[in-house]
């Protein structure tokens, strides 16, 4: 098994959850609030591999040991699309016509940019914390425990406040719950639901190669 997360990794990680967690502060966050933002901090720099349930049978397998990353979207027991970052080099890979199941898979380069699923970038992650910054006159965030995919998480809950007109134009309650490791096993936004099936912190070797 692959494991990331060496020395630099891990402290490049502490690093930005200490940015984040000071920056939440001085917004105006609460330290419990600010504590889940930091852990969403460490995300990029985890090693983990996580299964999410797809629509249409489809599922979504993501799996990052730094700086490598992997989206996989499977139908039955096939891959039938990914993208793979791999030493900072973008591939998409689909199969070949005549591919069997289970066959290698077709990979090129890829000139589109591509995100990191399953985690949140920084840039994303500013743009959270600025906007709960702003909301927290209008809503109530709540933090809590919870187990998703045999994992312990630390679950982020916006509310509307009590009295808070709801005309279904505007938002409900949003949930994103976290692994210890920063990955997003849960994420309740907007209405759209996407939840880990599966969860470890580490990947089969040569899961990146291309």
């Amino acid at each position: 098994m692959a494991c990331g997360g060496d020395e630099g990794t891990a402290e490049l990680g502490s690093d930005r959850a200490d940015q984040v967690r000071e920056a939440a502060i001085e917004a105006g966050l609460e330290p419990e609030v600010a504590d889940v933002l930091a852990l969403a901090a460490r995300g990029t720099t985890a090693t983990f591999r996580a299964t999410y349930n797809g629509s249409d049978g489809a599922s979504v397998v993501v799996s990052q040991a730094p700086p490598d990353h992997r989206f996989d979207v499977v139908v039955g027991d096939r891959v039938v699309e990914s993208r793979v970052i791999r030493d900072g080099i973008t591939y998409r890979c689909t199969p070949t016509d005549d591919s069997e199941e289970g066959a290698d898979l077709d990979c090129s380069r890829s000139t589109a940019a591509v995100e990191p699923a399953g985690v949140f970038t920084q840039e994303a992650l500013a743009e959270f914390t600025e906007s709960l910054a702003a909301s927290r006159d209008r809503f109530d965030i709540m933090v809590e425990d919870r187990t998703i995919a045999g994992a312990e998480v630390t679950c982020l809950t916006t509310a509307p406040k009590a009295g808070t007109p709801i005309d279904g134009t505007g938002s409900g309650a949003d949930t994103i719950c976290l692994s210890a490791q920063g990955a997003q096993l849960l994420t309740d936004v907007g209405g759209e639901r996407l939840i880990a099936d599966t969860y470890a912190t580490e990947v089969p070797a040569g899961t990146f190669e291309v």
